[in-house]
């Protein structure tokens, strides 16, 4: 299983890839790192490859995934920019453990998701970032290029980060995703 990130940090397209322990499912906390004394975190949404596929049209794209599920990114910042500056690959601060938390599957087919992430601290909202409208053509462009890289496999995942400014988080800090009323992500900072 392949974890396939398509991020637009710092005005620029990247691509990212994560081991499967880069997972962080079911409702559990991230524990920040101990390399990291900036973390950071782009909402993004997942995609569920369902199905082989290399140098996919976009116009094909919706018939290799069969569910989308809110998500957020988390990488290190201060051990980004030090790779950045050395031309060194990103790995450590991007693919660490827990540093891809999704929450629950919803279907591909529906044109339009409507989410509003949140950043709680000390039980108050410090940002959010609604998305509303149809994301299709967001996914079908993710879905091309990451095939147009690595052949894409069922069970694979690719996340699509869409914010260019990540929100800072502390130890405490809570991230949700609430969509049409229903709660999909939570995420507790420890």
């Amino acid at each position: 299983m392949k974890i396939i990130g398509i991020t637009y940090y710092d005005g620029s397209e990247n691509v990212v890839l994560k081991s499967d322990s880069s997972m962080l499912v079911n409702r559990k906390p991230l524990f920040v790192p101990e390399a990291t004394s900036d973390l950071q975190v782009l909402p993004c949404w997942v995609l569920r490859v369902s199905r082989l596929g290399r140098c996919v049209a976009p116009r094909f794209a919706a018939r290799y995934y069969d569910a989308v599920a809110p998500g957020c990114d988390f990488f290190a910042a201060d051990l980004l920019r030090e790779a950045k500056a050395a031309g060194k690959p990103w790995t450590e601060a991007m693919a660490f453990e827990g540093s891809l938390a999704f929450g629950k599957w919803q279907s591909h087919e529906a044109p339009v998701l409507k989410c509003e992430w949140q950043l709680q601290r000390a039980e108050e909202r410090v940002a959010e970032q609604t998305w509303s409208g149809d994301l299709r053509e967001v996914f079908a462009q993710a879905v091309a290029r990451a095939s147009r890289l690595l052949t894409i496999r069922q069970g694979d995942l690719i996340y699509v980060a869409l914010q260019q400014t990540p929100w800072q988080l502390q130890a405490n800090d809570l991230l949700r995703c609430v969509c049409d009323g229903e709660e999909l992500l939570y995420c507790k900072i420890k």
